[in-house]
């Protein structure tokens, strides 16, 4: 079962959870509509709903690799033990 994993910050919609197993999901974007299902919310803080890409200041990471902001990151494949963590940045002054 493929996990999206969570920073503390996205935490909201999990109502608290690090990680949230989808099971049965081939891309990372099927991962994320999956997890929106049971968490409403999460999706929209990480990919934009206007542009459909990842939101400018939110990185992927597939299994510890840092992926690029390539137009097809969601409709890359995503294996049963695949982790998918999301990585957001944090700006401050």
């Amino acid at each position: 079962m493929a996990a999206v994993l969570i920073p503390v910050i996205f935490r909201g919609p999990t109502q608290g959870e690090s990680r949230v197993s989808v099971p049965e999901q081939t891309t990372i974007g099927a991962c994320f509509d999956a997890v929106e299902a049971e968490f409403p919310g999460l999706r929209a803080l990480v990919i934009d709903p206007e542009s459909g890409g990842i939101h400018r200041f939110v990185k992927l990471s597939l299994n510890g690799e840092v992926l690029d902001r390539s137009p097809g990151l969601l409709e890359t494949a995503v294996g049963e033990s695949d982790e998918i963590e999301v990585i957001a940045a944090i700006a401050g002054g």
